[in-house]
């Protein structure tokens, strides 16, 4: 039995570190498998408490990387499976508005109950061979839709005017950049190491664009704290760090418009000696342990300057919580920390949920007007990732083998798919950057090489006319 299957086994059994394990391994073999990391992601918000409970930061990141790669191959099903596990995480984390604003996506893109049950029939009707299953599936789908939909409703209504939690603080696609092959199995090999040493699997935190790399350890004297790590590093990394390790202790973030909220995960904090100390531009949190040593946990510098009058954090049974009110409302986070001067952050620095690929891009890349809520992407980046991509694969031929085999069903089907496809793996950067950004910025219904006409705004949507 392979690691994928051991893996689903595992994931129905409920023995979900067993599945992160599996699963992983499986990943360091088809690193771009976007299927694993669905199951991956599902089997990281499943953690038992006694396995330290879901790592809600682990399973979104693999959600989001599985859109990514449903969008990188144009496969309209993986996209949507990867959207509805990012959802549900969302909605596990608290974050109701986000979860619900990409339920609504998805529900635009399956369309309502009567109505697909009504293209079913159809199908049937002119004996078409795959109907059944189409209705099948069709079925399992919006009837998993919702279900959720039915929840987030439930606790959106709960939350009172003004509420965080009912923000929208996402865009429909997400802002990540798929490492290539040889970057991704490296990635998912030092997990592997770390978690096979022991390493509990919420440790295992990927550097990333939008999570700095927080230096956060148990010392004998908090005296004795070096300065956090650098947050902003050019390549995806896995702590590898050798030596004892007493205790650890998972933390995750999110912005709205107005503030950051870290979440410290660290259960029977006494309140009375703990210590929190929010500046304008650094954090830090210290409290001690049942051990008798000290945690720490500093953020200096914080990636921009906070209001301090605003700020507040509370400490509970299970975590700390801080918000941070951001001095510059509207300011774009793309980490806790900075890796410069407060005066030299950027104000409109795009945040990244996934890690980077080691690369010397300038400093500010052309963008272009766009209609999602993520702000303006760089389209000319994107094609010439995709160029680099696609001239890359065309030199090894022999690495094909290795991929996921949904690349076969990429590569067949149905002949008008195919012929988009041809067309824009022969096209030049400003053809494929059209292509991108109509197909993107009209949800799919218009389809343009022509970026001197693209460029000038955001591509409305056409939806099918009723005749």
């Amino acid at each position: 039995m392979d690691e994928a299957a051991q893996g689903a086994k595992a994931l129905t059994a409920s023995d979900f570190p067993s599945a992160i394990k599996h699963f992983t391994r499986a990943l360091t073999v088809n690193p771009h498998a976007t299927n694993y990391y669905v199951k991956r992601s599902t089997a990281f918000s499943r953690l038992k408490p006694e396995d330290g409970g879901p790592n809600g930061e682990a399973a979104l990141r693999d959600a989001e990387m599985a859109v990514a790669l449903g969008i990188q191959r144009a496969r309209r099903e993986l996209i949507i499976a990867g959207q509805m596990r990012r959802a549900i995480v969302l909605y596990q984390l608290g974050r109701f508005g986000d979860a619900d604003f990409l339920f609504k996506i998805l529900r635009n893109k399956l369309g309502n109950a009567a109505d697909t049950n009504s293209k079913d029939k159809a199908m049937a009707a002119m004996g078409l061979t795959d109907a059944t299953a189409a209705t099948r599936d069709s079925s399992v789908k919006d009837q998993e839709l919702q279900i959720w939909e039915v929840k987030v409703k439930s606790q959106l209504s709960k939350l009172a005017p003004g509420d965080e939690k009912a923000n929208v603080t996402i865009a429909e696609i997400p802002s990540v950049v798929v490492p290539d092959t040889a970057v991704l199995k490296e990635l998912h090999q030092a997990q592997l190491r770390e978690m096979e040493s022991g390493v509990e699997p919420s440790s295992l935190q990927v550097e990333n664009k939008t999570q700095g790399q927080q230096n956060q350890q148990e010392t004998p004297d908090k005296a004795a704290h070096g300065t956090p790590s650098e947050s902003q590093s050019q390549s995806a990394q896995v702590s590898t760090s050798q030596g004892p390790v007493t205790a650890k202790h998972r933390h995750e973030w999110y912005q709205n418009h107005n503030t950051v909220v870290v979440t410290l995960y660290a259960k029977g904090v006494p309140k009375d000696k703990a210590e929190i100390e929010i500046q304008e531009h650094s954090l830090s949190i210290s409290f001690p342990t049942s051990t008798g040593s000290d945690f720490t946990f500093d953020l200096d510098p914080l990636y921009a300057a906070v209001d301090t009058t605003a700020s507040r954090y509370s400490i509970m049974s299970t975590k700390i919580e801080i918000i941070l009110h951001k001095k510059q409302p509207g300011q774009k986070w793309a980490s806790l920390e900075g890796t410069m001067g407060p005066a030299a952050q950027s104000t409109t620095s795009p945040s990244f949920p996934l890690p980077s690929v080691p690369a010397s891009a300038p400093t500010k890349a052309p963008s272009y007007p766009t209609s999602a809520r993520g702000g303006a992407k760089n389209w000319d980046k994107i094609a010439a990732d995709l160029s680099k991509k696609k001239k890359s694969n065309s030199g090894d031929q022999g690495k094909d083998e290795d991929m996921d085999s949904d690349l076969e069903e990429y590569n067949s089907g149905d002949p008008v798919d195919g012929f988009f496809k041809k067309l824009y793996a022969n096209a030049d950067d400003d053809t494929r950057r059209a292509m991108m950004k109509s197909y993107y910025e009209s949800k799919g219904t218009a389809l343009s090489t022509n970026w001197s006409e693209v460029s000038k705004g955001p591509v409305q949507e056409h939806p099918p006319s009723d005749d």
